[in-house]
């Protein structure tokens, strides 16, 4: 049998006709039942109301409970929608972007400087500061790994490595990033324009260029394969990285400002890590998420860009997943951190302040939970602004050669500065800019300053191993911490970068070389080896048996192949085609000449 469901036009019909119906139960309880818990909205939406479950159905005819479940459908003139007004609901509901007073937290995010973590003396060198991060267990692994490697490829000529030969090794690179030549060889040179003694005296060329070739840093052979969920495409370094990123934020107090940014380690062979960045100075390389000091550019944190993988697809983004990781150590500390638009969000400064972190950065115009005025275009002229604040995060909206964007959690938007801005003909002009716009500017270049320092006499230099460069990074980030540390214990003394590094490679080589015996250009000028095969010969004629004393006998250039008359040398060379103009004897131009004519 069908049944043929009720329609009415709008709910005030419907409880009209909900009401009109009789029921066999009207008693106390429907006198007890006020008219306000009757006219709300979820007693209409629900299907088993109790007032309804008592009325009488028949299953011939439609119930009530078909009737009241077809009243909230989109055949309706109007829906029914629930009450919010309520004031529990209202404090529930989400925050909403709002000129509001913002307080800013007093907190005062210069107090804490880069020094170190363990005191120093004043004595310590260059080298103890550096050997502060490749300490004593990182040159014992470099040197057993290179044995180890050796002795799987079967290196022909080798002779195990020590951790000596390692330190001094290390220091040779730092020296040759002193005084750059396009080829290792080079510096092993005949040549006195290439050829620096220094270097040259520390180890023979064919042993560098051996452990260049075994130098590693984990054995191959235990490596995870491919597809499996151990694989790590940075195998190959991870002892090394672990132990610099451990040893980076073990060493150095923890800065009140701090910055979080991209760099680029330059590399142009084959890789799945290589990047293409084609607005940074180094566009094609590895990238790397760098945390550093605001003021300094010491590196406490680093992470290699292995590529995408299925954790990016769903969840937090990538960018906001970095920053999430590297500020992991420096959770409730009260830090600022300051990172540019690649990472910013609201959901990220919201989380990180959770956490007692106020962060400021630059964001895109089009990032999900900005204010309106953020997608608006305003007649904003120069050095005028907009803000808006939702809880405790701050939007700024400032104009100057173009528009900026800002958001903060650490300045009050509404404070003000007067900034001195250079114009396109050379003049300065003071325009107003907002705090946090000041801020941002004065701390976010941790990571450029950084990358100033590292590309100072770089040990960098090209090689066929994707992973050297990596390699090469790590000890100059080293390098540069280590600088970093030396000038905090040593501000009255003044120290360049150079200075530094050539202090660094004499502490590192000292006295050690690999070498049987001392060069032959040591003490003298430099002049080309004379090259005898079998037995030593004298390479000149005396002064007292000079050609000229020999009366009219003098030697003539022969072009056939003759034998000395004097010491029957048969030598196929230069010194053995003369002929004696008078005589017409064949001599050595060597002693023989004149011992012959005596």
């Amino acid at each position: 049998m069908s049944r043929n469901r009720l329609r009415y036009r709008n709910a005030k019909e419907a409880l009209d006709a909900v009401l009109a119906i009789p029921s066999d139960d009207e008693s106390d309880d429907d006198e007890e039942c006020s008219d306000d818990e009757v006219n709300t909205a979820d007693d209409l939406e629900v299907s088993e109301h109790p007032g309804v479950a008592g009325a009488e159905q028949s299953s011939e005819d439609d119930s009530d409970d078909d009737i009241l479940y077809h009243l909230p459908t989109s055949d309706s003139d109007c829906s029914v929608e629930p009450d919010t007004g309520s004031d529990s609901e209202s404090e529930s509901a989400e925050p909403v972007w709002q000129k509001k007073i913002f307080r800013e937290p007093d907190i005062d995010f210069d107090c804490i400087r880069v020094v170190p973590q363990q005191p120093f003396l004043p004595t310590d060198s260059p080298v103890d500061f550096f050997e502060k991060f490749f300490t004593e267990d990182v040159f014992q692994n470099l040197a057993t790994q290179t044995n180890v490697y050796a002795q799987q490829c079967k290196l022909r000529y080798w002779t195990d490595t020590c951790v000596r030969e390692m330190k001094a090794y290390v220091g040779m690179l730092i020296g040759m990033g002193l005084h750059s030549l396009p080829q290792f060889r080079l510096y092993w040179s005949s040549d006195p324009l290439f050829r620096v003694q220094p270097l040259s005296a520390v180890m023979s060329r064919r042993r560098f260029l051996k452990l260049l070739q075994a130098l590693h840093v984990n054995d191959n052979t235990k490596a995870p394969q491919r597809g499996t969920p151990e694989h790590d495409k940075l195998y190959k370094l991870r002892p090394l990285l672990d132990n610099m990123n451990s040893a980076f934020m073990h060493h150095a107090v923890s800065s009140s400002s701090q910055s979080i940014d991209e760099g680029m380690v330059q590399f142009k062979g084959r890789n799945t890590m290589k990047q293409y960045m084609p607005m940074k100075p180094v566009k094609r390389g590895y990238k790397l998420w760098i945390r550093a000091d605001a003021a300094t550019g010491y590196v406490y944190h680093f992470q290699v860009y292995t590529g995408r993988n299925d954790s990016d697809a769903g969840g937090v983004g990538l960018a906001a997943r970095v920053v999430q990781k590297l500020t992991e150590a420096i959770h409730f500390t009260y830090t600022h951190v300051a990172f540019d638009n690649y990472f910013s969000s609201v959901d990220l400064l919201t989380d990180l302040l959770q956490k007692n972190l106020f962060a400021t950065c630059t964001v895109r115009s089009n990032r999900r939970g900005l204010p309106e005025i953020a997608s608006q275009s305003t007649n904003l002229t120069k050095g005028q602004s907009e803000w808006m604040t939702k809880s405790r995060v701050a939007y700024i909206k400032w104009m100057d050669t173009k528009c900026v964007h800002v958001l903060s959690t650490a300045f009050d938007p509404n404070a003000t500065l007067d900034v001195s801005r250079k114009q396109k003909d050379g003049t300065r002009l003071t325009v107003t800019c907002p705090k946090p716009v000041y801020e941002y500017t004065k701390r976010m270049g941790g990571v450029d300053r950084f990358d100033q320092r590292r590309s100072m006499y770089s040990v960098s230099r090209r090689s066929r191993k994707w992973w050297m460069r990596l390699l090469y990074f790590v000890i100059d980030a080293a390098v540069v911490n280590a600088y970093i540390l030396y000038t905090s214990v040593h501000p009255d003394e003044t120290m360049t970068m150079f200075n530094f590094r050539l202090r660094l490679f004499r502490g590192l080589v000292g006295t050690y070389s690999s070498r049987s015996r001392k060069s032959f250009t040591e003490g003298v000028a430099f002049i080309r080896r004379p090259r005898s095969r079998g037995r030593d010969r004298k390479s000149g004629v005396p002064d007292e048996l000079r050609l000229d004393h020999v009366g009219n006998h003098m030697p003539d250039k022969i072009s056939s192949f003759r034998r000395c008359r004097h010491c029957s040398s048969k030598k196929n060379n230069k010194r053995s085609r003369y002929i004696c103009r008078a005589c017409g004897v064949p001599l050595c131009i060597t002693p023989c000449f004149a011992e012959f004519h005596k």
